[in-house]
Protein backbone atom coordinates (compact mmCIF):
# COMPACT_ATOMS: atom_id res chain seq x y z
CA UNK A 1 0.00 0.00 0.00
CA UNK A 2 2.81 2.37 0.79
CA UNK A 3 4.21 1.91 -2.71
CA UNK A 4 0.85 2.71 -4.25
CA UNK A 5 0.51 5.82 -2.10
CA UNK A 6 3.94 7.06 -3.17
CA UNK A 7 3.13 6.59 -6.89
CA UNK A 8 0.01 8.73 -6.54
CA UNK A 9 1.95 11.76 -5.30
CA UNK A 10 2.76 14.49 -7.81
CA UNK A 11 6.59 14.68 -7.83
CA UNK A 12 6.46 18.34 -8.86
CA UNK A 13 5.23 19.16 -5.36
CA UNK A 14 8.44 17.87 -3.78
CA UNK A 15 11.08 18.63 -6.42
CA UNK A 16 11.10 22.43 -6.02
CA UNK A 17 14.36 23.38 -4.37
CA UNK A 18 15.92 20.00 -5.11
CA UNK A 19 16.69 20.46 -8.81
CA UNK A 20 17.73 23.60 -10.72
CA UNK A 21 14.71 25.70 -11.74
CA UNK A 22 16.23 26.54 -15.13
CA UNK A 23 19.10 24.75 -16.86
CA UNK A 24 18.41 26.11 -20.36
CA UNK A 25 15.88 28.76 -21.38
CA UNK A 26 16.79 29.21 -25.05
CA UNK A 27 17.66 32.88 -24.54
CA UNK A 28 20.58 32.67 -26.96
CA UNK A 29 18.02 31.85 -29.67
CA UNK A 30 16.06 35.06 -29.13
CA UNK A 31 16.68 37.42 -32.05
CA UNK A 32 14.57 40.25 -30.59
CA UNK A 33 12.22 40.63 -27.62
CA UNK A 34 12.25 39.47 -24.03
CA UNK A 35 8.85 37.80 -23.81
CA UNK A 36 8.28 34.58 -25.69
CA UNK A 37 4.77 35.22 -26.98
CA UNK A 38 3.33 32.86 -29.59
CA UNK A 39 2.08 35.12 -32.40
CA UNK A 40 -0.90 33.23 -33.81
CA UNK A 41 -3.22 35.26 -36.00
CA UNK A 42 -3.86 37.03 -39.30
CA UNK A 43 -4.08 40.81 -39.73
CA UNK A 44 -2.06 43.98 -39.27
CA UNK A 45 -1.05 42.96 -35.73
CA UNK A 46 0.56 39.80 -37.11
CA UNK A 47 2.25 41.53 -40.04
CA UNK A 48 3.62 44.79 -38.67
CA UNK A 49 3.91 44.08 -34.95
CA UNK A 50 6.95 45.19 -32.93
CA UNK A 51 8.61 41.77 -32.89
CA UNK A 52 8.62 41.41 -36.68
CA UNK A 53 9.48 45.05 -37.32
CA UNK A 54 12.33 45.07 -34.81
CA UNK A 55 13.53 41.69 -36.04
CA UNK A 56 13.74 42.92 -39.61
CA UNK A 57 15.43 46.15 -38.51
CA UNK A 58 18.06 44.11 -36.66
CA UNK A 59 18.65 41.92 -39.73
CA UNK A 60 19.27 44.99 -41.87
CA UNK A 61 21.46 46.74 -39.31
CA UNK A 62 23.29 43.93 -37.49
CA UNK A 63 23.10 40.74 -39.54
CA UNK A 64 25.54 39.73 -42.27
CA UNK A 65 25.40 36.65 -44.54
CA UNK A 66 28.13 34.18 -43.62
CA UNK A 67 29.91 34.50 -46.98
CA UNK A 68 29.42 35.44 -50.62
CA UNK A 69 26.99 33.02 -52.27
CA UNK A 70 26.51 32.01 -55.88
CA UNK A 71 22.74 32.17 -55.42
CA UNK A 72 20.19 33.65 -53.06
CA UNK A 73 17.19 31.29 -53.16
CA UNK A 74 13.87 32.67 -51.90
CA UNK A 75 11.66 30.01 -50.32
CA UNK A 76 8.20 29.94 -48.70
CA UNK A 77 7.66 29.63 -44.96
CA UNK A 78 5.89 26.64 -43.43
CA UNK A 79 3.32 25.86 -40.78
CA UNK A 80 5.88 23.75 -38.90
CA UNK A 81 8.46 25.69 -36.92
CA UNK A 82 11.36 26.00 -37.11
CA UNK A 83 11.07 25.84 -40.90
CA UNK A 84 14.04 23.50 -41.22
CA UNK A 85 12.21 20.84 -39.19
CA UNK A 86 8.96 21.04 -41.16
CA UNK A 87 7.54 18.48 -43.59
CA UNK A 88 7.85 20.80 -46.59
CA UNK A 89 11.33 22.11 -45.82
CA UNK A 90 12.67 18.60 -45.29
CA UNK A 91 12.05 17.93 -48.99
CA UNK A 92 13.26 21.38 -50.08
CA UNK A 93 16.55 21.00 -48.22
CA UNK A 94 16.99 17.49 -49.60
CA UNK A 95 16.47 18.71 -53.19
CA UNK A 96 18.94 21.56 -52.72
CA UNK A 97 21.54 19.17 -51.32
CA UNK A 98 21.04 16.86 -54.29
CA UNK A 99 22.18 19.68 -56.57
CA UNK A 100 25.67 19.28 -55.15
CA UNK A 101 25.88 23.03 -54.50
CA UNK A 102 24.22 23.28 -51.11
CA UNK A 103 26.90 25.51 -49.60
CA UNK A 104 26.80 27.87 -52.59
CA UNK A 105 23.09 28.54 -52.14
CA UNK A 106 21.75 30.79 -49.39
CA UNK A 107 18.18 29.92 -48.44
CA UNK A 108 16.01 32.90 -47.54
CA UNK A 109 12.48 32.34 -46.28
CA UNK A 110 9.77 34.93 -46.99
CA UNK A 111 6.82 35.19 -44.65
CA UNK A 112 4.50 37.58 -42.82
CA UNK A 113 7.25 37.62 -40.18
CA UNK A 114 9.66 39.17 -42.67
CA UNK A 115 12.68 37.95 -44.60
CA UNK A 116 14.38 35.17 -42.66
CA UNK A 117 17.82 33.77 -43.59
CA UNK A 118 17.93 30.01 -43.01
CA UNK A 119 20.41 30.31 -40.14
CA UNK A 120 17.89 32.38 -38.15
CA UNK A 121 14.92 30.06 -38.47
CA UNK A 122 15.33 28.67 -34.94
CA UNK A 123 15.41 32.13 -33.42
CA UNK A 124 12.47 33.86 -31.76
CA UNK A 125 10.15 35.26 -33.10
CA UNK A 126 10.60 33.23 -36.32
CA UNK A 127 10.04 29.95 -34.50
CA UNK A 128 6.88 31.03 -32.69
CA UNK A 129 4.12 32.29 -34.96
CA UNK A 130 1.29 30.99 -37.11
CA UNK A 131 -0.30 32.93 -39.97
CA UNK A 132 -3.18 30.84 -41.29
CA UNK A 133 -3.88 31.66 -44.98
CA UNK A 134 -7.48 30.44 -44.81
CA UNK A 135 -8.39 33.56 -42.80
CA UNK A 136 -6.85 36.03 -45.25
CA UNK A 137 -9.10 38.62 -46.89
CA UNK A 138 -8.37 40.40 -50.16
CA UNK A 139 -7.39 43.47 -48.16
CA UNK A 140 -4.89 41.62 -45.97
CA UNK A 141 -3.45 39.74 -48.94
CA UNK A 142 -2.69 43.07 -50.60
CA UNK A 143 -1.13 44.37 -47.38
CA UNK A 144 0.99 41.22 -47.02
CA UNK A 145 2.26 41.56 -50.60
CA UNK A 146 3.12 45.23 -50.13
CA UNK A 147 4.94 44.72 -46.82
CA UNK A 148 6.85 41.67 -48.04
CA UNK A 149 7.91 43.43 -51.25
CA UNK A 150 9.30 46.30 -49.17
CA UNK A 151 11.16 44.00 -46.81
CA UNK A 152 12.57 41.82 -49.57
CA UNK A 153 13.70 44.77 -51.69
CA UNK A 154 15.35 46.32 -48.65
CA UNK A 155 17.20 43.06 -47.90
CA UNK A 156 18.40 42.62 -51.48
CA UNK A 157 19.63 46.22 -51.74
CA UNK A 158 21.44 45.96 -48.40
CA UNK A 159 23.21 42.67 -49.13
CA UNK A 160 23.52 42.71 -52.92
CA UNK A 161 27.29 42.22 -52.79
CA UNK A 162 26.79 38.82 -51.12
CA UNK A 163 24.89 37.23 -54.03
CA UNK A 164 25.81 36.72 -57.65
CA UNK A 165 22.29 35.75 -58.69
CA UNK A 166 18.79 35.44 -57.29
CA UNK A 167 16.02 32.90 -57.82
CA UNK A 168 12.87 31.87 -56.02
CA UNK A 169 10.91 28.68 -55.53
CA UNK A 170 7.31 29.66 -54.84
CA UNK A 171 3.81 28.80 -56.00
CA UNK A 172 3.06 30.83 -59.11
CA UNK A 173 -0.27 31.96 -57.65
CA UNK A 174 1.08 32.89 -54.21
CA UNK A 175 1.14 36.38 -52.71
CA UNK A 176 4.82 35.82 -51.92
CA UNK A 177 5.56 35.41 -55.61
CA UNK A 178 3.55 38.55 -56.40
CA UNK A 179 5.83 40.36 -53.94
CA UNK A 180 8.89 38.95 -55.72
CA UNK A 181 7.56 40.25 -59.04
CA UNK A 182 7.16 43.72 -57.52
CA UNK A 183 10.77 43.57 -56.33
CA UNK A 184 11.96 42.57 -59.80
CA UNK A 185 10.35 45.68 -61.26
CA UNK A 186 11.43 47.95 -58.43
CA UNK A 187 15.09 46.91 -58.49
CA UNK A 188 15.26 46.03 -62.20
CA UNK A 189 16.65 42.56 -61.51
CA UNK A 190 15.71 39.03 -62.54
CA UNK A 191 14.44 36.57 -59.96
CA UNK A 192 13.38 33.49 -61.94
CA UNK A 193 10.84 31.17 -60.37
CA UNK A 194 12.21 27.60 -60.41
CA UNK A 195 8.80 26.05 -59.73
CA UNK A 196 7.24 24.13 -62.65
CA UNK A 197 3.89 25.36 -63.95
CA UNK A 198 2.12 21.98 -63.68
CA UNK A 199 2.52 18.74 -61.75
CA UNK A 200 0.59 15.44 -61.99
CA UNK A 201 -2.43 15.41 -59.67
CA UNK A 202 -1.54 11.90 -58.56
CA UNK A 203 1.76 13.20 -57.18
CA UNK A 204 -0.06 15.90 -55.22
CA UNK A 205 -2.49 13.32 -53.85
CA UNK A 206 0.33 11.08 -52.69
CA UNK A 207 2.46 13.84 -51.13
CA UNK A 208 -0.58 15.03 -49.16
CA UNK A 209 -0.72 11.56 -47.59
CA UNK A 210 -3.77 10.75 -49.71
CA UNK A 211 -5.53 14.00 -48.89
CA UNK A 212 -4.93 13.99 -45.13
CA UNK A 213 -2.44 16.88 -45.11
CA UNK A 214 -3.86 20.12 -46.57
CA UNK A 215 -1.44 22.83 -47.60
CA UNK A 216 -1.29 24.69 -50.91
CA UNK A 217 2.51 24.60 -50.81
CA UNK A 218 2.53 20.79 -50.98
CA UNK A 219 2.64 21.23 -54.76
CA UNK A 220 6.23 22.44 -54.24
CA UNK A 221 7.39 19.08 -52.92
CA UNK A 222 5.90 16.77 -55.54
CA UNK A 223 8.57 14.66 -57.29
CA UNK A 224 8.19 16.54 -60.58
CA UNK A 225 8.61 19.92 -58.90
CA UNK A 226 11.56 18.86 -56.75
CA UNK A 227 13.36 17.28 -59.70
CA UNK A 228 12.99 20.53 -61.64
CA UNK A 229 14.28 22.50 -58.64
CA UNK A 230 17.43 20.38 -58.38
CA UNK A 231 18.11 20.48 -62.12
CA UNK A 232 17.50 24.23 -62.30
CA UNK A 233 19.89 24.88 -59.43
CA UNK A 234 22.60 22.82 -61.11
CA UNK A 235 22.13 24.76 -64.35
CA UNK A 236 22.22 28.18 -62.66
CA UNK A 237 25.30 27.47 -60.54
CA UNK A 238 27.21 25.94 -63.46
CA UNK A 239 26.48 29.03 -65.55
CA UNK A 240 27.99 31.17 -62.80
CA UNK A 241 31.06 28.95 -62.40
Amino acid sequence: MNGKSQNNKNPCNSLLGKVPRVIWDGSELTWVGKELIYLRGVGYDYLCNDYFELGFKKIIEKYRPRKRYKLGLILPCSYGKPYSQSYIHYFLIKAIKESGFYNDIHQIIVTNAGVVPRELDEYYPYCAYDWNPKYETKEIKEAYTEVLAYRLATYIKKFKEYYEKWACYLRWNSDSYRAVQLVEKDLNIEIPNLMVKNVPQQELYEISLEGIYEDEDLILITPTALKNLTQSLIKIIKEII
